[in-house]
């Protein structure tokens, strides 16, 4: 007969097959580590967030969504929503894409070449106007911590560049970028 549907049984103890795509909650934590400093991603929401441990211990936590200024457009970190595991010649890193606005995000966190117990964090941003504010922000101790990226030439678009280390002496510049604690 034309048109009819067919109706097929299913067993009581077994459920049909769900077929959408993984749920972003599915998502499982990446890490990547140097000796006694790890970094742990975790999927929150919309996006990537990340926890820095030195000797298995918390030490720092990284902060999203808007700065202080409250403009989603430049929020308090890069807004990381794809990751992959890579393997370089420094060992396993680290590889994330994301956007906010019509800025996008890349970045790379590896063992750093030169530091043990380091990671070496390595920050993109293309830009098609001025941010109101760009850089990385971590939560320790209750303590904010803010890597700047630096300021730009005023000619859109453009390619924005910072790069951090984090150890056991905690988050420091690695050129041009600069850390400012507090406010």
């Amino acid at each position: 007969m034309l048109g009819s549907a067919i109706m097929t049984a299913q067993p009581a103890d077994r459920e049909p097959p769900d077929l959408r795509p993984a749920s972003p909650r599915s998502r499982p934590p990446l890490e990547v580590s140097a000796g006694a400093v790890r970094a742990v991603f975790s999927w929150a929401g919309d996006r990537w967030r990340h926890a820095i441990l030195i000797d298995g211990m918390p030490w720092a936590e990284s902060q999203e969504g808007r700065p202080d200024a409250g403009d989603a457009a430049w929020p308090s970190s890069p807004p990381l929503v794809e990751l992959s595991p890579a393997s370089t010649p420094r060992g396993e890193a680290i590889l994330g894409v994301g956007l906010a606005g019509r800025s996008h995000f890349s970045a790379s966190i590896s063992p750093h070449p030169d530091q043990p117990d380091t990671l070496l964090f390595e920050i993109a941003c293309r830009i098609r106007e001025q941010p109101g504010w760009l850089g990385s922000t971590y939560d320790s101790a209750g303590e904010r911590l803010r890597v700047t990226a630096p300021t730009t030439t005023g000619e859109f678009p453009a390619t924005v560049r910072w790069t951090y280390a984090v150890g056991r002496e905690g988050v420091r510049p690695w050129p041009p970028a600069t850390v400012a604690k507090g406010g």
